[in-house]
Formats: structure tokens, C-alpha cells, sequence
């Protein structure tokens, strides 16, 4: 949506370069920046391909960047966001607890944890995310 992008940065300039301007007083713009969005809604962006994502967490590992690789994985694998991955501690990978019972032999992953008073982005606490290709992990 190329012509929302545009039309948001003109505004912003105009309100840089205006003393005591602000989009509150600007009623007309803020209609036609909501008909823009209307008529144009924004798309998702397709995910990097896998070979690209691994290759990149390769490169990483061979400059000696270990953690930043597995973030890099991670988010991925998860469909985690970056401050997600950012305040991960070591405690919040939960390995397979074995068994017969489907789901127990996967890792899992608790995000935004309650008891170190975490909110995710959207406000939750407590997220689960699990890891079904743990082969990755060893």
C-alpha cells in the first residue's frame, strides 16, 4: 500500500515543518488517510523462505554469534516477536517429558511469563508456543 505510505510521510513532514501544526487539526487529512485505507486495506507480507532464514542463522553461527542464530531460528519456528525473543530466559524452554501421550514429546517455549510480570505485545502473559520440529534443537 505504497500510496498510504507516501501520503502518511507527506503528512508528517507538513507537520514537522509547520509550526504548531499537529493531525488532530487536520480533520481533512485524517479522513482522506482512513478513505486511503479503505479503498487499499494493507496485505501481510509473505515469510522469508526456510533455506533463507537457516542460511542466515549458518552465517551468523560461523561469525560466532550463537544466540543471535537461535533467535533468528526461534522466531521462526515460533512465529515469535523479536521482544518475545529478546526476554526469553533459559528456564522458559520446556523440554519433551517423554511418555506415550500425544504432545508430550515436543519442546515448548513460555513467552511473557506471569511471575517475572511479562506482558506481550497484545497484553498476554503466560503464551505457550510449541515447537513442533524440534529437530533443530538436538
Amino acid at each position: 500500500n505504497a500510496n498510504y505510505g507516501e501520503l502518511e510521510k507527506s503528512t508528517a513532514a507538513v507537520i514537522l515543518f509547520t509550526p504548531g501544526a499537529a493531525k488532530r487539526d487536520m480533520p481533512r487529512v485524517k479522513r482522506a488517510l482512513n478513505g486511503c485505507l479503505k479503498a487499499k486495506p494493507p496485505r501481510s507480507r509473505l515469510p522469508l523462505p526456510e533455506e533463507v532464514v537457516y542460511g542466515l542463522a549458518g552465517i551468523l553461527l560461523s561469525m560466532g554469534h550463537k544466540a543471535v542464530a537461535l533467535m533468528v531460528i526461534l522466531g521462526k519456528e515460533g512465529y515469535m516477536r523479536p521482544m518475545e525473543m529478546v526476554n526469553l530466559k533459559c528456564e522458559d524452554l520446556r523440554v519433551p517429558v517423554g511418555g506415550a501421550q500425544v504432545g508430550l514429546q515436543l519442546y515448548t517455549v513460555r513467552a511473557a511469563p506471569e511471575d517475572r510480570m511479562e506482558r506481550s505485545k497484545t497484553g498476554v502473559s503466560d503464551d505457550t508456543i510449541v515447537l513442533d520440529r524440534p529437530d533443530w534443537l538436538g
